[in-house]
């Protein structure tokens, strides 16, 4: 008896919740349209941090349920975050309709963070020490674990199929969408809800970042001074570190057989994707191990370097990242690379960190389903850096097929590489 192929996974729903909007349409629009949501903030007051400008989502709890009555007591941001962004990209997917045609038990659900709940420690342990009490909430413990964002999206929308939460630093949204796929080739689920959400605007870790020089310095005379939404300019000649944010992304996936027996709509097609370790250094990214991610993420999609249109960088703002990348694309497209668009949304949306490449998966949907290309603002050209970014204005282009990349600290890197649901199609 011949072995049973692989299912093909498509994208059949997606979600966010970022500093630009409360959900993807609102994210997404500010994105075409160059918008940054990143600014000073007066809740990051400079007696305790080291610096102020960030990426905030306003009004969070008009995203709040009165259902959600769990997500209260355990008040960590993230939490409600990941929740916001796995209802919408649940119902996007019109799975919220579906009711009992749902095999809820082959339903994943598959969700991570960098730091999950840790505002919530840092919270109770100044009530604590303000009120000279040693107790804190109960509901801190299930408040800090990472995977109980999993969990209260197993438990609000009633799927009891498999349940991760990879905790892969700033590629734990990518990460989490592989595993999401692994599980449905594996033949162990049809629907996989995948993505990460993150909040960590501790004065300890934004100052740890600041002083390890990632986060963006802000020196006198910088052009942030006058305008902070300038903070965070990917691949730019003045780049100075990426700009901290928040936010959350999730995609829905399904395999083919369950897009034909639920009547799903395809939104993407998730054509491959690719994990290795740099194995090298605790935060500075290899270029080799890097470059072979994206060939293998390449090969495994069956997709040759000709045939990508479109590159969603990491591109954080840092020097070291920006530069490490463009290198690997020259390396791993040749010729092709200066033809390649490029461009990173963390320029508008800072760096969510755990959430980061969730929510920019969730943007490669949007290009491919629109045919737009967001840009990659506050850019002023650097010799060194000499491939298309698509600066600092959307555009219109004809795009089939995309590789996003995502890298973290420990040196853990994913590529996902998305087509258009009909690859056939104009």
């Amino acid at each position: 008896m011949e072995p049973t192929m692989p299912e093909r996974i498509y994208v059949v729903g997606h979600g966010a919740i970022t500093c630009l909007g409360l959900d993807m349409d609102e994210t997404w629009r500010g994105l075409i349209a160059g918008k940054s949501g990143l600014r000073r903030q007066p809740t990051l007051g400079r007696d305790q941090f080291l610096q102020d400008v960030a990426g905030v989502v306003d009004d969070l709890a008009a995203v709040s349920r009165t259902e959600d009555r769990e997500l209260t007591r355990l008040s960590a941001r993230f939490l409600t975050l990941s929740m916001a962004a796995a209802r919408a990209a649940w119902a996007d997917a019109g799975l919220d309709r579906l009711g009992d045609r749902i095999d809820a038990d082959r339903a994943a659900v598959v969700v991570g963070s960098a730091f999950g709940g840790l505002d919530f420690l840092e919270a109770q342990q100044a009530r604590a020490r303000k009120r000279q009490d040693l107790s804190v909430s109960p509901f801190l413990v299930p408040g800090l674990l990472i995977n109980q964002a999993g969990g209260q999206i197993s438990q609000q929308l009633k799927l009891y199929g498999p349940g991760m939460a990879p905790a892969n630093a700033c590629a734990s949204g990518g990460h989490a969408i592989i595993f999401g796929a692994m599980l449905l080739k594996a033949g162990d689920a049809d629907l996989a809800l995948c993505g990460a959400g993150e909040s960590a605007f501790m004065p300890a870790i934004v100052n740890g970042f600041y002083t390890m020089k990632a986060l963006f310095g802000g020196k006198a005379g910088d052009r942030s001074e006058n305008d902070p939404s300038a903070a965070s300019r990917p691949f730019s000649r003045d780049r100075s570190g990426f700009v901290m944010s928040e936010g959350a992304g999730m995609i829905a996936l399904a395999t083919a057989s369950a897009v034909e027996r639920l009547g799903l709509k395809p939104q993407a097609e998730l054509l491959g994707y690719a994990l290795n370790s740099d194995g090298s250094h605790m935060t500075m990214p290899n270029q080799e191990r890097i470059t072979r991610c994206v060939g293998q993420a390449l090969r495994n999609a069956g997709v040759q370097p000709d045939s990508v249109d479109y590159y969603n960088a990491h591109g954080t703002s840092t020097q070291a990242n920006d530069a490490t990348e463009t290198k690997v694309l020259k390396e791993v497209f040749g010729d092709r690379a200066g033809k390649l668009l490029v461009s990173s949304i963390k320029g508008a949306l800072g760096h969510s960190l755990g959430a980061a490449s969730a929510i920019e998966a969730a943007a490669c949907v949007r290009v491919l389903n629109d045919q737009v290309v967001p840009p990659t603002i506050n850019y002023l050209a650097d010799p060194e850096l000499d491939l298309d970014y698509v600066p600092n204005q959307a555009r219109e282009a004809r795009v089939r097929t995309i590789l996003s990349a995502s890298f973290g600290f420990g040196g853990t890197n994913n590529v996902l590489v998305f087509g258009r649901a009909d690859r056939s199609g104009s």
